[in-house]
């Protein structure tokens, strides 16, 4: 290696980050302009000539001369840099040398000014040249003060030639002056190295929290895009999954409806119930991503209580009396409360159904009580309960106490989850106490309304809750398009089985074919269809030329911006996997 390199790596091992760097460069470019490198000719010419009149011979004029040279030098170097336009990173360090390596001549030069001027041959030339320098030394000092190589390259070697040249003159003055000159170099080093430490530490922190805020940002941008990939790969799995778990489900009704041993069945209502089991798992799925990509949004409206009561204890009575359990409902007097209908009864849903769950013995009370100006709902149980270090724990995804064989039939522990969601959507503020052994409560906060509200209302979705009916009034004629042939062909065999004509059709030209030769009443459409349409466009322009036709989508989509197309459309739908009842309700409706 070559006395170049090695000095070029001592260099790079001592340099500051090149942020910081470029920043010192700038303003010792901005304290060195053209004027202030002009600046000590008015204070080197007079000196000059005054030793030289003093009679010292020609060498103030050579130092005079030798000045203006490195002066013009350095100033046309300084217009370089301002005729180069931005400088790259690589260039940095290169630039901020040149500069010390000039700021180091010019320090040189007033160094050797004692000498070449003979300042040492009377006390009044030295204190005149002492003048001079110290002064050099203080507005140089405080002009390159934002970098400490630059700081001593000029003060260093000027402070040096004025006390040696003192202590070469000799005597008491000499002595004194020296000394003197030493302790005011050490100071302005002192105080200059602080000032330039200080602005390097501040630029340090300064470019550390901006890069510690962009690989934040970054991190932030990483996770966001994680989670829209997660929820893009819930909606193409929950729909590649919909498909045969669809198919499943049209084909175990249809054996529910024929006659079997009873051996067979038992199977069949054991296949039944699995399929139910997993629809659930899949609609859970469906609402943690349409909660977290935000296609949600709450309706606020005036609700009463007790209709919210009702309709959670229509819900969860069985379930209680098929452990056992006392399901009570309090609330005093007429309490209405400003919430979302549907959001609202979800949230303390799955609150009462994971009370449900977890309790073995006792019973489970769902109460409402007035509270500031907000209505406090409690849900008590007396189940297991939950140990002081699982409480935060219990609303994460896929948490559960008590179910370490992850069975199933206990669900996927997502209940809890979506509860907070819901809160955090809702603005409702949600609390947890716990006592292992003896119980769980769990208290919700919602704005109460100011006047009796609304009745509580049903899920807009075709079949959400599919409402027992003995006598339906199903349409004759039905189009069934699917490009899925199991698909097509379960929904074929159920509706044939209930009576229904049915006319299957794998893509819409082969459907407008059937719609052109029989007399249809209802049109039952998947939504991904082959070809440039969907089949939710095809119901829409349907509807529109043949609004006598029930229409009726059936959908495995569960991104969110399809769900909120599909329910501006206003055409009824429903998601699969569908269940025979819901079905055929929809197209009875």
């Amino acid at each position: 290696m070559q006395l170049k390199d090695i000095r070029a790596a001592l260099w790079a091992n001592t340099q500051a980050p090149l942020a910081v760097q470029r920043v010192q460069l700038e303003l010792l470019l901005q304290k060195t302009g053209p004027v202030r490198i002009l600046s000590p000719i008015p204070f080197a010419t007079p000196l000059a000539v005054l030793f030289h009149l003093n009679g010292t011979a020609g060498f103030p004029l050579v130092w005079l001369a030798l000045f203006y040279v490195v002066i013009a030098s350095s100033y046309v170097q300084r217009r370089k840099l301002e005729a180069h336009g931005p400088m790259r990173d690589d260039e940095l360090p290169g630039i901020l040398r040149g500069r010390v390596r000039d700021i180091l001549l010019l320090g040189t030069l007033w160094g050797a000014a004692p000498w070449m001027l003979s300042a040492h041959q009377s006390v009044e030339l030295l204190i005149l040249m002492a003048v001079f320098i110290m002064g050099a030394i203080s507005l140089g000092s405080a002009i390159v003060s934002t970098h400490r190589p630059t700081i001593a390259a000029f003060s260093i070697p000027a402070a040096a030639g004025l006390i040696s040249n003192a202590l070469w003159h000799g005597g008491l003055v000499g002595w004194v002056l020296a000394v003197c000159l030493t302790l005011f170099l050490a100071m302005t080093l002192k105080w200059t190295f602080q000032q330039a430490d200080l602005l390097e530490e501040s630029l340090t922190v300064r470019f550390e929290k901006e890069d510690l805020a962009r690989r934040l940002a970054r991190q932030v941008e990483l996770v966001e895009n994680a989670n829209r990939e997660k929820s893009r790969f819930l909606a193409s799995a929950s729909h590649d999954l919909r498909q045969p778990l669809h198919a499943i489900s049209l084909f175990t009704s249809v054996l529910e409806r024929s006659r079997f041993d009873r051996e067979s069945t038992q199977t069949i209502h054991r296949l039944s119930h699995s399929v139910r089991m997993l629809s659930q798992s899949l609609d859970t799925m469906l609402d943690i991503s349409r909660l977290d990509a935000g296609a949600v949004q709450p309706r606020l409206e005036p609700l009463r209580v007790h209709d919210l009561f009702v309709a959670l204890n229509h819900t969860f009575s069985g379930s209680a009396q098929a452990k056992d359990l006392q399901l009570r409902f309090r609330a005093p007097g007429e309490l209405t409360v400003m919430s979302d209908t549907l959001l609202l009864t979800r949230l303390l849903g799955n609150l009462i159904d994971n009370a449900i769950k977890y309790t073995r013995a006792g019973g489970v009370l769902v109460a409402a009580r007035p509270d500031a100006g907000r209505v406090r709902f409690e849900v008590i149980d007396t189940g297991i309960g939950i140990a002081a270090e699982h409480q935060e724990k219990v609303f994460d995804e896929f948490y559960q106490l008590a179910n370490p064989q992850r069975d199933r039939a206990a669900g996927l522990g997502i209940g809890l989850s979506i509860v907070q969601r819901l809160s955090t959507l809702l603005e409702h503020p949600i609390a947890l106490s716990s006592w292992p052994m003896r119980g769980t409560r769990f208290r919700v906060w919602v704005p109460q309304a100011g006047a009796h509200g609304t009745t509580l209302a049903q899920p807009a979705e075709a079949g959400a809750t599919v409402a027992a009916q003995a006598d339906r009034h199903l349409p004759r004629h039905v189009l069934v398009i699917d490009d899925e042939a199991v698909s097509l062909e379960a929904m074929a065999l159920l509706l044939s089985a209930c009576g229904c004509t049915v006319h299957a059709a794998s893509s819409l030209e082969q459907a407008a074919q059937l719609l052109a030769q029989h007399s249809i009443d209802a049109v039952v459409s998947d939504f991904r269809l082959p070809g440039e349409r969907n089949g939710l466009e095809y119901l829409v322009e349907l509807r529109r030329n043949a609004p006598h036709l029930r229409t009726l989508l059936v959908t495995g989509e569960t991104a969110p911006q399809r769900i909120a197309d599909i329910k501006a459309s206003g055409i009824a739908f429903l998601h699969k996997p569908v269940r025979a009842e819901q079905l055929l309700d929809a197209l009875a409706r």
